[in-house]
């Protein structure tokens, strides 16, 4: 007899709420929420696409799963964990999130500077401890990473595979990744999204991808979630989204008109 794998939830949002904070530490009052009765939950193994307009929330999601915002412990739950309480999470790898880029702020030159250090890749690749070997080489070899690349010299592209190779090194179980390939070419953002899909298939990882490049990822995902003004309009997995649309995976601007289609 056939054995039938059941899939944990890892991911648990019920009726999330947020408000970003005045300079009290509490929202401004008549503030109006911007993530407002987020309701969602994704299974070990899951490949999630997050999509929706700019300022839809996509960000402020991302950074509440997380537990770079506090919540109610109850509204959100990571491996059946506290994102934001319990900080064994993040520190044990288990909740692994990249987003933006590496930056830092320099007297007389403002905020938001890209890191220009003086050091190499290798340096930098190597000096995290507690690497599987085998684990890295791959991610050299998926990244195409040059060793011998000088972090003050390379560009944006260049700096971005060294920054997502040092993010991945780890074995994570959840995985949340905010425009994280808006540096890479296309060659680079394929074998990645191979690399990400292998660790889902393959380790049970669950995987939240934030992006506008929609370019080859008609057979990534595995669900689609549609956010807009702060709340979840469409949640399902791409078998139906295939099923209901003529269109294989639909850009952002179509997905409204799905989520309508499916209410009726």
């Amino acid at each position: 007899m056939a054995v039938v794998e059941c899939k944990q939830a890892t991911i648990e949002t019920k009726g999330l709420k947020f408000t970003y904070p005045g300079i009290d530490g509490h929202p401004p009052p008549g503030s109006k929420p911007l993530i407002d009765d987020f309701n969602l939950t994704l299974n070990s193994g899951d490949r999630c696409l997050l999509v929706g307009s700019n300022g839809a929330g996509k960000t402020t999601i991302l950074k509440i799963l997380g537990g770079k915002h506090m919540v109610e412990p109850h509204m959100v739950r990571v491996l059946e964990r506290s994102a934001f309480h319990d900080t064994v999470l993040t520190s044990s790898g288990d909740l692994c999130y990249l987003g933006g880029e590496w930056r830092r702020e320099v007297a007389f030159a403002g905020f938001e500077v890209p890191i220009q250090m003086d050091v190499s890749a290798e340096k930098m690749i190597f000096g995290v401890a507690g690497v599987d070997p085998q684990r890295r080489d791959e991610l050299i070899k998926v990244l195409d990473v040059d060793l011998s690349w000088r972090m003050h010299k390379v560009s944006d592209g260049q700096r971005r595979r060294v920054q997502i190779c040092m993010g991945l090194l780890k074995p994570f179980k959840v995985l949340l990744l905010d425009e994280i390939t808006v540096d890479l070419d296309v060659l680079a953002r394929a074998d990645l999204l191979k690399f990400l899909r292998k660790e889902c298939e393959e380790r049970g990882a669950t995987i939240i991808y934030a992006t506008h490049i929609f370019d080859g990822l008609e057979e990534w995902p595995s669900h689609i979630v549609y956010v807009a003004h702060g709340k979840l309009q469409l949640a399902m997995p791409m078998a139906e989204v295939k099923e209901i649309s003529n269109l294989s995976l639909m850009p952002a601007e179509n997905s409204g008109e799905l989520a309508e289609e499916r209410k009726r």
